[in-house]
C-alpha cells in the first residue's frame, strides 16, 4: 500500500492530460469502484468517473458539481479521499550526472530523530549539467539547481520514492548520464504544510539518446 501511495503522490503532482490513466488506476486502488470480481465500469471511463463522483458525493442529487476529469474535479476527489493537496511551485527537466548513493543521518532534534523520523537513510546525489526546461510557478519555487539529491530509502528500509525509480538509481554507476526531471511542490494535509521534491522522470542516457 505504501508504494501505491508514493506512486500516487508523484502522479498527482503532474498536470498533463496523458496522466489520466495512471491517476485513475491509482485512485481505483485506493477507493475501488469495481467489485471484488472486477465487475464495474472500465477504470478511467466517463462512467467510472461519474460513479466515483456519486460515491464520494462530489456531485449533488441533481448532478451539479465540477466537470469530470477537470483539475477542479480531481482536487475534489483527492480532498474527499484525504490525500495531500499539492501546489506546484517549480518544475525542472535536466540532463544530470549520477554522483553517488550515500548514507544521511538526520540532524533534527525531535524525539524521533535521528533513527525513527524517516529522514535518515540512503540519498541519491546528481550533478546537473544542462537544463532542458524550467518553470517557476510559485513565489517560493526553487531556482535552477546545480545539484539534486533525494532520500530514496529511510534507515528502516522504507521506500521514500517510487520503487521503480529506486531500482533504476541502484543500477547506476558513478558518472552515468541521465535525463532527470522533478517537481518542487508545497504539500498541505491536516492543516500542516511542507515542501516536497518529487522525481517525475528518470531515464539513463546513451550517446544516441534524444531529448
Amino acid at each position: 500500500m505504501q508504494n501505491i501511495l508514493i506512486t500516487l503522490v508523484a502522479i498527482l503532482s503532474l498536470a498533463r492530460a496523458d496522466d489520466w490513466k495512471p491517476w485513475s488506476e491509482n485512485i481505483e486502488r485506493i477507493h475501488p469502484i469495481t467489485d471484488a470480481n472486477g465487475h464495474g465500469p472500465d477504470i478511467g471511463s466517463d462512467e467510472w468517473a461519474n460513479a466515483l463522483s456519486k460515491k464520494l458525493g462530489i456531485v449533488d442529487a441533481e448532478g451539479h458539481g465540477p466537470d469530470i476529469r477537470t483539475g477542479e474535479w480531481r482536487k475534489a476527489i483527492e480532498k474527499k479521499l484525504n490525500l495531500p493537496q499539492r501546489e506546484l511551485l517549480s518544475s525542472h527537466s535536466t540532463v544530470a550526472k549520477f554522483v553517488e548513493l550515500k548514507d544521511q543521518r538526520c540532524m533534527g532534534r525531535t524525539s524521533l530523530c535521528p533513527d525513527r523520523c524517516g529522514h535518515s537513510g540512503k540519498i541519491a546525489v546528481f550533478e546537473i549539467t544542462e537544463y532542458l526546461a524550467y518553470q517557476k510557478l510559485g513565489q517560493y519555487g526553487d531556482p535552477r539547481q546545480e545539484k539534486f539529491q533525494i532520500l530514496i530509502e529511510d534507515n528502516q528500509g522504507n521506500a521514500k520514492i517510487d520503487a521503480g525509480y529506486i531500482r533504476i538509481i541502484e543500477s547506476f554507476k558513478p558518472g552515468a548520464m541521465v535525463k532527470l526531471s522533478w517537481n518542487h511542490d508545497y504539500v498541505t494535509k491536516d492543516n500542516a504544510g511542507y515542501p516536497d521534491r518529487i522525481i517525475t522522470h528518470l531515464q539513463p542516457l546513451t550517446s544516441t539518446s534524444k531529448f
